[in-house]
């Protein structure tokens, strides 16, 4: 009997424990319904409330009021303003803004993007634009075999300004539209690398040919002419001050020279007089 009693009490306090559990369990339940319940509220608030909706504009040829632009120089904001396409008369609150940012990045002006909200009803953009650092002349169409120049920037992409616009830039030739955009941005790279070893000599170089990468040709300006220069891959510089003080010479000796090798250190060849001479 001692025994049966002393078990007793230990029966009530695990019963009671077990009471407070399911008390607190069955709080934590109605306090979660509730917060979910108090959530949908306020979602629906914020989807549904006029005072958060997105402007449409007055016509497509204008801007939403409510559609913040900033950074646009060269880029389409025509094609900005189409991203956002979708959230126009709706709640801010449904803009995907990192969805949008990555649309915004397929635009070829587009280096960088940044979105956010502005609460109540208003999207902020803002457009880092890429540097265009030369002028391309992709192969000629096979319509009329016209081929208009376009620009490129230091990672290789092709721009096509859509706003008049004045750039004093090189030329580059041998890069393909249809290539990778890592053999473009190779080639690219070389271009800018020769330019800036270069230095003040780049002045009077108007044209690159950057077809074989291991060998730029450049058109140089020289008293009133325009010659062709091999330079290799390596002693730009060198190079060209080494062509650059023997121009005289080489004038008088082959006036009709267009196109001179430079890509033996200390050496001019013209191209092609191997052949002549034999």
């Amino acid at each position: 009997m001692p025994r049966a009693a002393a078990a007793e009490p230990r029966s009530i306090f695990a019963d009671i424990r077990w009471m407070r559990f399911a008390a607190w369990l069955i709080a934590g339940i109605v306090l979660m319904f509730a917060v979910l319940l108090a959530w949908r509220s306020v979602e629906e608030f914020l989807i549904k409330d006029n005072r958060f909706r997105i402007a449409e504009a007055d016509d497509f040829a204008t801007a939403s009021p409510n559609l913040i632009v900033e950074g646009i120089h060269y880029a389409s904001a025509s094609q900005i303003r189409h991203v956002f396409a979708q959230d126009f008369g709706r709640s801010v609150y449904l803009a995907p803004i990192e969805k949008r940012r990555e649309q915004l990045l397929a635009i070829d002006w587009v280096e960088n993007a940044a979105v956010s909200k502005i609460w109540p009803n208003t999207l902020k953009v803002h457009i880092q634009e890429r540097a265009p650092v030369a002028f391309v002349r992709p192969r000629a169409n096979r319509r009329d075999g016209a081929s208009q120049l376009a620009l490129i920037d230091k990672d290789g992409f092709i721009l096509r300004p859509r706003v008049a616009a004045r750039f004093t830039l090189p030329v580059i030739t041998g890069v393909e539209e249809n290539e990778a955009i890592e053999n473009r941005r190779a080639r690219v790279r070389r271009v800018l690398a020769m330019l800036k070893q270069v230095g003040p000599l780049a002045e009077q170089i108007s044209e690159i040919n950057v077809a074989d990468p291991n060998n730029l040709v450049v058109a140089e300006h020289v008293d009133n002419d325009v010659v062709d220069l091999m330079l290799g891959d390596e002693n730009y510089t060198e190079r060209l001050q080494n062509f650059l003080a023997n121009y005289a010479e080489i004038k008088a000796k082959r006036p009709n020279a267009k196109s001179l090798d430079l890509r033996v250190d200390g050496a001019i060849t013209t191209v092609g007089e191997e052949e002549r001479a034999q």
